[in-house]
């Protein structure tokens, strides 16, 4: 499973948050930088003497930020930055403070709503501004973002870091080796490669893994991908059939971070089908229940098109589930269709952000009804079930009686209806663009 599928969603609800905050006149909490790993400078004119700039994880609660600062000049503003490493999206807090030449300030960042897997270095600084306007900056520091409360192990092999706590070494050799082979497999067959590390953190039991997870994560969960931040998080219990699990989680996993690496550009992504799929057709160990529900689902006629398979996967577990199945299907079909090359290329063509019809066309040569339509073939789909009317059940309507919305009620219902949603996407149109702009700007401090 991985989380990048509300990622760009996010960045650009935030940008349309961060534009009605500009336009409102008000101070925003946080900023977006577009340049990776970069910070915004600017040139040091104030004489503070940082003393202590300590910071604290708590799992998965908070980060946990200390400050000691004097100045000869009264500070008036205090401002704290902050992000992962891996990531170019730079958070910003501004703490109140009474303006003194010398201040104190604690300050937690709240991490119940957005939440940072386990492993993070958190790169942080202070900003201090005081009365006079001189500005001056800490020196970037780290703080490793980790559950505290088990005793960690480390191994590193290759791009690959491992931390386990609960297993012998042959255990985290065995992790360790299959995401290697892994990433190896990927590049040599599909030219998937990426050149950031990665880090897997596994916890030991189900509970412990649960308590880290984020808020409202489904049960059925046993390990999620954080691509862009290259970390996995997973559940992975020693002993028997520890290895099973290992070949089917670790590969899956690996496959969507390497899939992000190879692809990343601001604008899009491969569809979840693809992502998805990949990743349960890179698995070394095969998940059964994925046969059975696609064989029903062929069965009942109730596939779902490729095209509603583009984006997000029902929340639903069994309708998730069955998505997994024929995203897996999909690209199977491909693989032994049309060949490893097809695959390779199409894969390859989403580094030039083209859209998902555009991708398809380009490099399968078909629409992706085409495709819908050559797959469900493939599978010996013999179309989709009729659709059931119980008339035993249905109200009659009146169509004079006046609680009843008329045809021309819901025609003029329809119409601002539309209205309004073409207004809607006018504006997070128009809000992406101006933050393209803002993060280009921020870029060239």
């Amino acid at each position: 499973m991985k989380t990048r599928t509300c990622q760009r969603t996010a960045r650009l609800m935030y940008a349309v948050g961060l534009l009605i905050a500009l336009a409102a006149g008000t101070q925003t909490a946080a900023v977006t930088s577009a340049a990776p790993h970069s910070t915004i400078v600017f040139q040091a004119t104030g004489d503070a003497r940082f003393i202590n700039t300590s910071a604290d994880a708590n799992f998965p609660d908070a980060m946990n930020f200390h400050l000691e600062v004097d100045s000869g000049t009264p500070i008036e503003t205090v401002e704290l930055y902050w992000r992962a490493a891996e990531s170019p999206q730079l958070s910003a807090a501004y703490p109140e403070i009474e303006p003194n030449t010398s201040v104190q300030v604690d300050h937690e960042v709240d991490l119940s709503v957005n939440y940072l897997p386990p492993s993070l270095d958190i790169v942080y600084f202070w900003r201090v501004i005081d009365s006079a306007g001189g500005v001056s900056e800490s020196p970037e520091e780290t703080l490793f973002y980790m559950d505290e409360s088990q005793d960690w192990k480390m191994l590193t092999e290759g791009p690959v870091t491992f931390y386990w706590f609960d297993g012998n070494d042959a255990f985290a050799q065995d992790v360790v080796g299959t995401a290697n082979r892994t990433i190896t497999r990927l590049g040599n067959r599909f030219g998937i490669s990426g050149d950031e590390p990665i880090r897997i953190v596994a916890y030991g039991d189900d509970d412990a893994f649960s308590d880290g997870l984020p808020p409202n994560s489904a049960e059925w969960v046993g390990g999620q991908a954080y691509p862009g931040l290259n970390v996995i998080f997973a559940v992975l219990e020693p002993g028997r059939g520890a290895e099973e699990e290992t070949r089917r989680m670790i590969p899956h996993e690996v496959s969507h971070l390497l899939l992000e690496q190879a692809t990343e550009n601001p604008f899009n992504s491969p569809p979840n089908w693809l992502d998805e799929g990949l990743a349960v057709y890179n698995q070394e160990t095969e998940d059964f229940r994925f046969d059975d529900l696609l064989d029903d689902a062929v069965d009942d006629g109730r596939l779902t098109p490729v095209r509603a398979l583009n984006s997000s996967f029902p929340l639903d577990d069994e309708a998730a589930l069955l998505s997994y199945a024929e995203s897996a299907s999909i690209v199977t079909y491909i693989i032994e269709e049309l060949g490893d090359s097809e695959m390779r290329e199409l894969i390859a063509i989403f580094r030039d952000e083209v859209s998902y019809d555009a991708a398809v066309e380009g490099e399968l040569g078909m629409t992706i009804e085409e495709l819908d339509a050559g797959w469900q073939a493939w599978l010996g789909y013999e179309g989709d079930a009729p659709v059931v009317i119980d008339t035993d059940n249905q109200v009659d309507v009146d169509p004079a009686d006046d609680n009843d919305l008329s045809r021309t009620d819901w025609i003029v219902t329809s119409v601002i209806f539309g209205i309004g949603t073409a207004i809607a996407l006018g504006f997070t149109i128009f809000a992406f663009r101006r933050w393209r702009k803002i993060g280009k700007a921020m870029s060239e401090y």
